[in-house]
């Protein structure tokens, strides 16, 4: 079975039973919630969402620290290079495209928000045949619903501290299109404008999506998927 740990904000790693490692959004030396600061040991592939800092920021230093590929858009991969990072672990791809690494497929999808370099996108994952959907940064669009019919999603990560992405009751609007088994919440607790706790989050989500079960765990903690 999966692990998922998540390092606050966007940051989540998904082990598998093989041991083999995937980071979305790595933004961990300079986050200030995270409680220790340490890119991890071991990753075998990063994937970014977007190229704005807190979602970016220490890919280059985790590939060059672990040898990870780093998939994103090509726009971003270009960019990252020009920081440092070898183009041999890059991987490009874009929105509709799937890439499969290990035991991890990847399949890119749209997301509405901005980005440096490239368009936003979101993750639909698959890592010992549980589906792990990350959205990025986003605020609430139609497709949500069209994904959830395409994909049987076991998570979904819910971007739900407002202000940049979707609030509390957007996210819990996602969470009922989506028909994820359970869901996330993600990209909160990290700065004053954003929402501190997932209390909200949780009620909204009973109220409107009951069938829909909230995990929350906490900034630096593991769960079983």
């Amino acid at each position: 079975m999966a692990k998922l740990t998540w390092h606050g904000h966007a940051t989540v790693q998904l082990d598998s039973d093989q041991g083999f490692v995937a980071v979305v959004d790595p933004w961990i030396t300079q986050n200030p919630v995270h409680p220790t600061k340490q890119l991890p040991e071991k990753v075998d592939v990063i994937l970014v969402t977007h190229d704005h800092f807190d979602h970016v920021t220490d890919a280059v230093a985790l590939a060059e620290k672990t040898g990870a590929k780093v998939v994103a858009q090509p726009e971003v991969i270009a960019q990252l290079v020009k920081e440092g990072l070898k183009e041999e672990q890059g991987i490009g791809m874009n929105i509709g495209g799937t890439v499969e690494i290990g035991p991890l497929s990847a399949h890119m999808v749209h997301a509405f928000h901005s980005s440096q370099n490239g368009t936003p996108a979101g993750y639909i994952m698959t890592l010992d045949n549980t589906v792990v959907y990350h959205l990025g940064d986003t605020g609430l669009f139609g497709d949500l619903q069209l994904f959830g019919e395409l994909h049987a999603i076991d998570y979904a990560l819910i971007p739900v501290g407002g202000h940049y992405t979707m609030d509390y009751k957007l996210g819990a609007l996602a969470a009922k299109m989506l028909k994820a088994k359970k869901v996330i919440p993600i990209h909160y607790r990290t700065f004053p404008l954003l929402l501190q706790d997932a209390n909200q989050f949780v009620e909204e989500v009973k109220r409107v999506s009951p069938g829909t079960e909230v995990v929350v765990p906490e900034i630096g903690g593991t769960i079983q998927l």
